[in-house]
């Protein structure tokens, strides 16, 4: 993988907004109104991050019925990110107790 793509991928992520949008994704498809609710956030913000998030290939739609839902393209992403969470929380925890 070159370098740019995964740059690519990583500041795809490096938004706080996305990268809660792909949290909630993580546990389960949902619709940009469910998304919308949960991050208390507008529907236009919501679906200019899933853009992103599409153009990117970490998300990919799925039509049901009249409804747009989401899904990961891949369930990796997701352990990526609690991997992430982990690390970093353990960094911070390090910083504390020095």
């Amino acid at each position: 993988m070159n370098e740019m793509r995964l740059a690519a991928f990583f500041k795809a992520l490096g938004h706080p907004t996305r990268l809660r949008i792909m949290e909630r994704i993580a546990s389960g498809e949902c619709c940009v109104s469910e998304i919308e609710t949960e991050l208390d956030c507008r529907q236009a913000n919501i679906s200019q991050h899933l853009a992103i998030l599409r153009d990117r290939g970490l998300v990919v739609p799925v039509r049901q019925g009249k409804r747009v839902c989401y899904q990961l393209t891949d369930r990796r992403i997701a352990d990526m990110i609690r991997r992430a969470r982990s690390l970093i929380e353990g960094l911070a925890d390090k910083q504390m107790a020095a």
